[in-house]
């Protein structure tokens, strides 16, 4: 509905909406919401798909280090932590922490508020890894799969 109001010079002016712009504007607010609100209710498919992508940057920082040390990286996800190891020798057993350079402390990355499936392997000097891996992380209905390509040590 349009009211009108005077202007100083005796013009007068309609101001308001009229019902066709109600309508539209309720019926774009309805769509919005019926979208929306959902995606917002079940944080689960979030909490997986941020956890996956911390996992993923992981291994792909275990492999690209062992790449640049030219030394055997281990990968160890055991509890709902992922922890990186390094050899202390060119085709040694890992022995020592990997370290993490944002912190300057030894890599362990605590996964919260999803579930992840225990892994234990090792990329070599050349960031092949020492098995193809298959890591399922998971919160209730929501999961993705992590996959560490046997040939090329690619994480995807």
């Amino acid at each position: 509905m349009r009211k009108e109001v005077a202007l100083h010079s005796g013009i007068r002016a309609q101001t308001g909406f009229t019902l066709p712009e109600l309508v539209v504007t309720m019926v774009v607010l309805g769509i919005l919401a019926a979208v929306a609100i959902p995606r917002f209710a079940d944080r689960s498919t979030f909490d997986v798909f941020g956890e996956t992508e911390h996992v993923r940057e992981a291994l792909r920082f275990a492999q690209k280090s062992a790449i640049a040390k030219r030394r055997t990286v281990c990968v160890g996800i055991a509890s709902k932590v992922i922890s990186l190891s390094v050899s202390t020798s060119f085709g040694g057993a890992c022995a020592s922490a990997l370290i993490d350079p944002a912190t300057g402390q030894a890599f362990s990355q605590t996964i919260k508020q999803v579930s992840v499936a225990d892994a234990a392997f090792s990329f070599d000097a050349s960031g092949t890894p020492s098995a193809a891996q298959t890591i399922a992380v998971s919160s209730g209905s929501s999961s993705q799969t992590i996959t560490v390509d046997a040939g090329t040590g690619y994480v995807y």
